[in-house]
């Protein structure tokens, strides 16, 4: 039995997010990404619970993204990392999201 919660591809990728909260906004970069979330490697967290607004462009898409998220993972608490998941994200973004993670995953293979 898999450990893995994760539903949907993850492609690895790095792209600039802009993230914005009550304090303001800062960009981070993804190490990977889904249509479910998203993950920072290199951030300095937010707390778990927290509510952010992203914008992020894919690699080779003019149209934004632009969603709510929640942090769900910190998992280092003294370093860097946070994991966050999609709260309103669009249908048609989701898909977006999707099919770049299914053409990063056949283009490695």
């Amino acid at each position: 039995m898999s450990l893995e919660r994760r539903q949907a591809l993850r492609a690895n990728v790095v792209i600039a997010v802009e993230v914005r909260d009550a304090r303001g906004f800062s960009l981070h970069s993804t190490r990977d990404i889904s249509s479910g979330g998203l993950y920072f490697d290199r951030a300095i967290p937010h707390s778990v619970g927290a509510r952010v607004q992203l914008a992020f462009t894919l690699p080779g898409d003019t149209k934004s993204i632009r969603c709510d998220g929640e942090v769900v993972n910190v998992p280092d608490k003294k370093g860097y990392g946070m994991g966050i998941r999609f709260l309103d994200i669009a249908p048609a973004d989701a898909d977006r999201i999707e099919e770049f993670a299914k053409e990063s995953l056949e283009g490695t293979s």
